[in-house]
């Protein structure tokens, strides 16, 4: 059983596997985005105060679900909107919840469309410094630094609950993830585990460095190994499909972006297996060296391709 699976059966709820696609496959998510039929709404109320206030419309697909939608005023963003659909994507597979998002076309206009998280409130109406939701934004933190996806506020996770009134983080807004950089924009700190980032204008998490001391690696294993189970070919034939129709050869495009996301995918992996061990134990001086050698030569690879 994988991630995505395991977080069907968490979420328990029919209602709540259907309407965020848990018991699809990934690849099949994609097919079923790519036949989105969506119908404006004639009136807003519908479309949540926050997505009001930043100019998002209601509309409906076909099952009868509500989306937010918003123009996009060229191809070129179109791709770009598409291109950030992939981290909506690899989120699902690894079985973190999250809002579905792409951009599709609506009466042959151009929109990029999110599907509303029904019954939610921001996680600041709750102590997200306590578990379960610290616990969740640690992990979560992988799938940004990886998206390099530095808009991660309170407005960014949605706070859902089952029957059982269990509480679910579902992370939304993926268009400030940069799936297209070719070179390092977020890096791990050497000496102690943190991160430095080339643009300092937003937040890759809600959480500090500090709050990330002392823990294991048993803490992020899971999300890690869903990351790396995920294969070249996998990863290209889901960006092929999110492409097609957005780009003149989507599948040099998908090859491309797909190894730019194994690279930061390895080096990721490697950078919490090196400063989190198991049961918390300390990292050595001669993996601390191993970890600065591996990331100067991580960095110089891509430098070259600037």
């Amino acid at each position: 059983m994988d991630e995505r699976e395991k977080l069907a059966v968490d979420a328990g709820d029919a209602e709540l596997v259907r309407y965020f696609y848990l018991s699809m496959k990934t690849g099949d998510v994609v097919d079923r985005l790519n036949k989105l039929e969506l119908t404006l709404s004639t009136c807003q109320d519908d479309v949540p105060f926050n997505a009001q206030v930043k100019s998002y419309y209601g509309a409906c697909d076909q099952d009868g679900d509500p989306w937010i939608v918003k123009p996009v005023a060229s191809a070129d963003e179109m791709f770009y909107h598409r291109a950030c659909s992939l981290a909506y994507l690899l989120d699902h597979r690894t079985g973190t919840f999250a809002a579905p998002t792409t951009a599709v076309l609506i009466g042959g206009k151009r929109f990029r469309v999110t599907k509303v998280v029904p019954h939610s409130v921001q996680i600041s109406s709750y102590n997200y410094m306590e578990a379960p939701f610290i616990n969740i934004l640690r992990a979560d933190l992988v799938n940004r630094w990886l998206f390099f996806d530095e808009d991660r506020n309170p407005n960014n996770y949605l706070v859902i609950h089952n029957s059982k009134n269990r509480k679910f983080v579902v992370a939304i807004d993926y268009d400030k993830a940069d799936m297209l950089s070719d070179t390092m924009k977020i890096t791990g700190m050497p000496e102690k585990f943190g991160w430095l980032r080339a643009e300092k204008t937003r937040f890759l998490t809600l959480l500090r460095p500090e709050n990330f001391d002392g823990l294991s690696i048993d803490e992020f294993d899971a999300r890690l190994s869903a990351f790396t189970a995920i294969t070249m070919e996998e990863l290209v034939s889901l960006a092929q499909k999110a492409f097609i129709g957005y780009c003149a050869d989507p599948e040099a495009m998908a090859t491309k972006i797909s190894g730019i996301l194994m690279r930061r995918r390895k080096y990721i992996d490697t950078y919490f297996r090196n400063m989190f061990k198991s049961g918390a134990e300390t990292i050595s001086n001669s993996q601390q060296t191993d970890y600065s050698a591996f990331g100067q030569s991580f960095l110089d690879m891509h430098n070259k391709n600037k």
